[in-house]
């Protein structure tokens, strides 16, 4: 049913077109609800309608949406329909080796993270909101209009690289349903540079071949190669189209055991940084230990200039903390005579811990979802949110409560995603001590990856039942 949904003309392009339209709406709702005011600000990024939807559902959803079913959002996202049409009329230049080594794509994230994130607080601020959407469009734009085909989607989006990493555990997947029909094609319509340009019935714009994909993380699911496929035979053969939406099993690329990229590899290393502090943070007593040793060094140095402490923060958070995470076991292994070189190491160890990443991800996912669906009506009422925003810091509106039971459930359900991360991580140990032959003190990668997982699952234990 699926494949046949994206084999018609009308789709996915209508369902681009229909959230290209969702974006300009929430762009606009953003730009109208500026403010500079703390107390505002603090409860207009719940009580306006844009920030809530981007910051609250659109961007948890879609995260768990990549977990079970791989790269979903890129098939209706709009912003690829906006850098291709501009590549449409662009310099098709070659992409330079920067740009094809996957480090801009790190790069845009850190300075998103950094800058967006924490110095201008994006999430927090509607206007700010409409302006990192606005931002994101014109660095398409700027992309489509210099390099060849869909060079924003592949090397320069964040969004899409996190989800390809995290569709590692997806039931399902792009791939083509039979190599022997591509073996024996003579047209190769999926790859055709004829068809690279077209909006609907196009080539592969991402640099892949349907016949050779074997795992999630680069694959938009345009259905493009699909409907090539179908469209343009030299000689009609009944199994085509050949590409397809089929179901892989859970976490099917996980278990490949494929080593990742340096570029991916520090894109996941800075993307843990971020995932500790957002789950330790919804504590607030882990919060503190987390943050005492650049609120330390601030106070001791007498640090005044916020944009200064905040950098601060961000090197302790996104470099230093990471930085223990995945060298530390290292060390570790090192010291017990396991022979691994540091990249051998850094390009396929670092799959021990992506389950466990994703299962912190996802509870903060559904802690977003749920703690702010008290908002929604009120939100959909007063689309700014200004005068429920002022409403409720005058205290005339009280904010519901979500319901202890539901509270008890979402904790339950936060502890067994963190503990299926953690099986799963077992799974991806065994395999690889199978793969490296590791034969001495294979346990400490058990013990060290358990040691990761009881962080998460000891501090949702403390803020949820024992605070």
């Amino acid at each position: 049913m699926i494949n046949k949904f994206l084999s018609n003309k009308f789709f996915p392009i209508s369902l681009k077109l229909i959230s290209l339209v969702a974006f300009i709406g929430l762009m606009i709702i953003g730009f109208s609800s500026h403010s500079e005011d703390a107390a505002i600000l603090m409860e207009l990024r719940n009580t306006n309608l844009a920030n809530l939807f981007v910051w609250s559902y659109w961007w948890p959803l879609i995260v768990l949406a990549a977990i079970f079913f791989g790269r979903v959002w890129c098939m209706v996202c709009p912003v690829e329909l906006i850098t291709a049409f501009f590549a449409r009329i662009g310099l098709k230049k070659k992409r330079p080796k920067w740009i094809l080594s996957g480090w801009g794509i790190t790069i845009f994230y850190s300075f998103i993270l950094i800058v967006g994130i924490n110095i201008f607080a994006i999430h927090r601020n509607p206007a700010y909101m409409a302006t990192y959407l606005t931002t994101i469009i014109i660095v398409s734009i700027f992309i489509g209009l210099i390099y060849e085909k869909n060079t924003f989607c592949r090397y320069v989006c964040p969004v899409g690289n996190l989800l390809g990493l995290y569709s590692k555990l997806s039931f399902f997947g792009w791939r083509v349903k039979n190599t022997n029909v591509c073996d024996s094609c003579k047209d190769k319509s999926c790859i055709h540079k004829d068809h690279i340009y077209n909006f609907n019935y196009k080539s592969c714009g991402v640099d892949l071949y349907p016949a050779k994909i074997k795992d999630n993380s680069q694959c938009i699911l345009c259905a493009g190669c699909l409907k090539t496929c179908k469209e343009y035979q030299s000689k009609q053969n009944p199994l085509r189209p050949n590409p397809a939406f089929i179901k892989t099993g859970f976490a099917k690329d996980l278990f490949q055991i494929e080593p990742l990229s340096l570029a991916e590899f520090f894109f996941l290393f800075v993307v843990s940084g971020f995932v500790i502090y957002e789950i330790l943070s919804e504590y607030s007593t882990a919060e503190k230990i987390l943050l005492f040793v650049p609120t330390f060094f601030t106070q001791y140095f007498s640090i005044e200039n916020s944009i200064i402490k905040i950098l601060f923060q961000c090197t302790f958070l996104f470099l230093i903390v990471p930085s223990i995470l995945w060298f530390f076991p290292y060390l570790i292994l090192r010291l017990s005579k396991i022979k691994i070189s540091i990249l051998n190491y850094l390009k396929n160890f670092c799959l021990i811990f992506i389950p466990i990443i994703i299962a912190a991800h996802f509870d903060k996912a559904i802690l977003k979802t749920t703690s702010r669906l008290p908002y929604i009506e009120n939100a959909f009422k007063d689309v700014r949110g200004m005068n429920t925003a002022n409403a409720i810091i005058n205290n005339q509106m009280v904010v519901s409560k979500i319901p202890t039971w539901a509270e008890n459930l979402i904790s339950l359900i936060l502890l067994s995603a963190l503990i299926g991360g953690f099986i799963l991580s077992y799974k991806v140990i065994t395999k690889l001590i199978i793969k490296y032959q590791i034969e001495s003190a294979k346990w400490i990668l058990y013990i060290i990856s358990f040691l990761y997982f009881l962080i998460f699952f000891l501090d949702i234990i403390f803020w949820r039942f024992l605070s």
